[in-house]
């Protein structure tokens, strides 16, 4: 099966484990402010949802799977229990604050880590360390396009299911996701160039992810 993977599927798990390792921070930081309960919280949930892939080769976890239907079911797996933690965190201690002060280090976290490989830090180069980091769909789901690219500014829009589907069959706030999101990508793009400013516009058919330097 490792003949068969390619770059794109290392980028698809890469992304993936963005979206872990982003719960990783979220459980810490809310087990140092809340305590252990919050672990044992997070291992009940990883034991309903499926656990984490850590640091496991994509040749390992594959096997004698098909790489597609495995790489949706991660994506899926990954994006929902995310979005159970943050809903039950938020029943539990309803802090909001620390969700998105996580939200925002994590994005500056993995720029920083992106910008050792960045020579440019202007905004096309900012744009694709970004759409090489934060996870979609599968590419051929079609769910995002940019609609303007210019130097200075980038329109990203999105179909309107795109990532709320996870967070909606598991009720929680819409509003809650766009804005832990917006803060990750706030965190991501100024860190590579604090002059980047983002606005996540919604919409009922789409919403946009706009950029402008």
């Amino acid at each position: 099966m490792s003949q068969m993977l390619g770059p794109i599927h290392h980028w698809l798990y890469n992304q993936i484990k963005t979206v872990e390792d982003r719960e990783v921070k979220v459980v810490k930081a809310f087990t140092e402010k809340y305590g252990v309960e919050v672990k044992e919280l997070a291992n009940d949930i990883r034991g309903e949802y499926g656990e984490l892939k850590d640091d496991s080769a994509l040749e390992d976890l594959i096997v004698n799977s098909h790489i597609h239907p495995w790489l949706e079911g991660a994506i899926d797996t990954a994006q929902t229990r995310e979005a159970v933690i943050v809903k039950e965190l938020m029943d539990k201690y309803n802090d909001q604050n620390l969700l998105q002060e996580i939200y925002q280090q994590h994005g500056a976290y993995l720029a920083k880590q992106s910008g050792e490989d960045i020579t440019n830090n202007d905004l096309k180069t900012a744009f694709e360390a970004l759409q090489n980091t934060l996870v979609e769909r599968m590419p051929c789901d079609r769910l995002s396009q940019v609609i303007q690219d210019d130097s200075n500014k980038i329109v990203w829009r999105h179909n309107s299911r795109l990532h709320t589907e996870f967070w909606q069959k598991v009720d929680v706030s819409i509003e809650l996701m766009h804005q832990l999101y917006a803060d990750w990508i706030k965190g991501f793009m100024r860190t590579i160039n604090p002059q980047i400013q983002h606005e996540r516009k919604i919409t009922n058919d789409y919403y946009e992810d706009i950029f402008t330097l």
